[in-house]
C-alpha cells in the first residue's frame, strides 16, 4: 500500500531525521481555459491541432471545446480538422484514446502519431538536426500545438514546441536530438539549455501558427493558460511553472523520498521524479521512489534496457542496435542514478528484473536511522534545487 506523505513524514521523524518537506506552492493568481479568449488572423482551409497523450494530465476535451469553435469561426470545417496525440516515441491505447476526446469522439477525426511512419522533411536546424514532422501535421494550412509546462530534466520544461519534438516528429530525429543533447539540460533551467533550443528551432521550420500552453496545480487542475504565439505563450507559462514547482531546498539530503505523481502512471515516466530527486542527494545517499505503476514500465523497449545492465545499454546505443533510443537513454540515466545512490523503489507494481533499483512493498524494507532527509510531493512536476 502507497503510505501518505504525512505518515512518511512522522515515520521518518520517528527513527530520529531531521525531515525537511517540499511541494508545489499555491497558484498566485488563476488564469484557467474559460478566461483565455482565443485569437485567430485570416482563415484557412484545414487545421491541426496536436495534444498531449496519456501521460500529461491535460484536459484535452475542455481544450477541444475552447478552440474547434473558434477555428471553425475562421473558415476551417470539421471534416477539414485533424486532432493529433502527439506520443512521441510512446504507446497508447485506444479506450485511452475514447477518454481523452471525450465528447468530441466522433465528430472530429484524430489520430496517435506514429514515429515510425513515413514523416514530411521541413529542415535543418543550424546545429545540423534534421527535423522530420508527420505528414498530417506539415500538410495542414493552421497548426495548433497544446502543451503542458512543467519541470523537465533534460528540456527544463515539457510543453511548448516539445509538442513537436519529440511530440509528432519521426523516430530519426527524436533519436538524433536525444543522443546528442540529452545532457546538456536541467530541470527548470532554459538558459543555455542546447536540447531545449534545438525544440525550438524544431517547432520554427515546423512552422507552428498558435500555441496553448496549460500549467496545472497540484489537484490537476489548470491553474494557468496561455494562447498566442508559441513562444511567448511558452515563456509565459514556463515563469508561472517556475513559481510553484522549481523549488529551493537546504540540501543536499542523506535520504530523499519522492512521490512520482502526478507521473506514476509508469516507470518509464516515474523516472522524472527519481531525477529531480537525484538533484538535491548526498553522495552515496539513499533516494526512495514512491509510485503506482499501474501501467508497468510503461513500454516493451523501456522494460528491455531496464532489465540489462548499464554496461549492455551504453554498448547497445553505441552500436545502434535498437529500435528507439529515447527509452534507452532514459534506462541508461536511471542506472547511472543507481551507481551514485542507493535507490528503491516503492510499489504494489511487480518489476521482474528490474536491474539497479531495489524493489519494496513497505517503507520498513528501505529505512534506516539518520541524520536528514527530503520529502519530495508531486516529484513528478515538483524540481527542487540545493541553496
Amino acid at each position: 500500500m502507497i503510505p501518505h506523505p504525512d505518515e512518511v513524514v512522522k515515520v521518518l521523524r520517528r527513527r530520529g531525521f531531521a525531515v525537511d518537506e517540499v511541494a508545489p506552492s499555491k497558484p498566485p493568481i488563476r488564469r484557467g481555459l474559460e478566461q483565455v479568449k482565443i485569437m485567430l488572423e485570416g482563415e484557412a482551409r484545414s487545421a491541426v491541432i496536436a495534444v498531449p497523450d496519456h501521460t500529461r494530465p491535460v484536459p484535452v476535451e475542455k481544450v477541444l471545446d475552447l478552440l474547434i469553435p473558434a477555428l471553425e469561426e475562421r473558415g476551417v470545417s470539421r471534416d477539414s480538422l485533424l486532432v493529433i496525440f502527439a506520443t512521441g516515441t510512446h504507446e497508447m491505447k485506444s479506450e485511452e484514446e475514447a477518454e481523452r476526446m471525450g465528447r468530441w469522439l466522433g465528430k472530429v477525426k484524430f489520430k496517435v502519431h506514429n514515429c515510425r511512419a513515413p514523416h514530411t522533411y521541413v529542415g535543418t536546424t543550424p546545429r545540423g538536426l534534421r527535423v522530420e514532422v508527420d505528414e498530417d501535421f506539415a500538410a495542414a494550412d493552421l497548426k495548433v500545438t497544446v502543451g503542458l509546462v512543467a519541470p523537465h530534466p533534460w528540456a527544463g520544461f515539457s510543453g511548448g514546441n516539445k509538442v513537436v519534438l519529440p511530440g509528432v516528429s519521426s523516430i530519426d530525429t527524436v533519436v538524433d536530438h536525444h543522443v546528442k543533447w540529452y545532457r546538456s539540460g536541467r530541470s527548470g533551467v532554459l538558459e543555455s539549455n542546447v536540447f531545449r533550443e534545438e525544440i525550438e528551432a524544431a517547432g520554427r521550420l515546423a512552422g507552428v501558427d498558435y500555441a496553448l500552453n496549460l500549467v496545472v496545480d497540484r489537484n490537476r487542475r489548470v491553474a494557468y493558460a496561455s494562447w498566442g504565439d508559441p513562444l511567448t505563450s511558452f515563456h509565459e507559462c514556463a515563469n508561472f511553472t517556475s513559481q510553484l514547482y522549481v523549488r529551493r531546498v537546504a540540501g543536499p539530503y542523506d535520504l530523499v523520498i519522492a512521490y512520482a505523481e502526478p507521473l506514476d502512471l509508469n516507470l518509464y515516466q516515474a523516472t522524472k521524479a527519481l531525477e529531480h530527486a537525484a538533484a538535491v542527494a548526498s553522495k552515496g545517499g539513499r533516494i526512495v521512489l514512491i509510485t503506482r505503476c499501474t501501467d508497468g514500465y510503461g513500454s516493451r523497449e523501456f522494460e528491455l534496457f531496464a532489465k540489462m545492465d548499464k554496461e549492455e545499454v551504453v554498448e547497445a546505443i553505441e552500436e545502434r542496435r535498437i529500435r528507439s533510443l529515447v527509452p534507452a537513454l532514459v534506462a541508461l540515466v536511471m542506472k547511472e542514478i543507481c551507481e551514485k545512490y542507493e535507490v528503491y523503489l516503492l510499489t504494489e507494481a511487480k518489476f521482474e528484473g528490474l536491474r539497479g533499483v531495489k524493489t519494496v512493498r513497505t517503507l520498513a524494507e528501505c529505512l534506516a536511522f539518520g541524520e536528514k532527509a527530503l520529502v519530495i510531493r508531486e516529484g513528478g512536476f515538483t524540481a527542487p534545487y540545493c541553496a
